[in-house]
């Protein structure tokens, strides 16, 4: 298992799915405290988990760190976004877990692999922490329960993928 930086997209769209266990295939999850204050102190679902996940760890980083990730992306991206690649960065964690498109960009223009709510679902299939259907069924639910902005195209091309996966 690896080791992750999250935003606050993966943690509030699993939750709505009653899916946060799944951040388990990661050992380690680390979290800026903007996305740690994003979720626990506005109050977003996932609030409970993230305070209760043995695997999550908050950091801080400096306005220094950020501003340097920022100059070096070019890039105007929220607090919380540029607070978790700083801590990839700083880390050299290289999984950085967003369901922001423009996070997603940077984060590959940074070098790490990114991967969104869709992808932990995937991985927790392929690693066998749920079976087919299950994946199917959450795949299912962030596009019709979650606030995660999904097509359904995406969600058809995520099953295709997991039914070619023989485990």
């Amino acid at each position: 298992m690896d080791n992750a930086v999250s935003n606050a997209g993966p943690l509030i769209h699993l939750a709505e799915i009653e899916r946060f266990a799944l951040l388990k295939v990661f050992t380690k999850i680390y979290i800026p405290k903007k996305v740690y204050e994003e979720v626990c102190i506005e109050g977003m679902p996932g609030e409970r988990e993230v305070r209760n996940a043995e695997n999550i760890e908050v950091l801080s980083v400096s306005k220094e760190e950020v501003k340097k990730i920022s100059n070096e992306i070019g890039s105007k991206l929220e607090e919380g976004e540029l607070e978790a690649l700083t801590l990839c960065s700083r880390l050299k964690v290289e999984m950085f877990l967003t369901d922001d498109l423009d996070a997603r960009d940077a984060g590959k223009q940074l070098g790490f692999e990114v991967h969104g709510s869709v992808g932990v679902i995937a991985r927790a299939y392929r690693e066998g922490l749920i079976d087919l259907e299950m994946a199917k069924k959450a795949l299912e639910d962030l596009y019709s329960i979650s606030k995660l902005f999904v097509t359904r195209g995406i969600i058809k091309e995520a099953i295709k993928e997991l039914e070619k996966v023989h485990l």
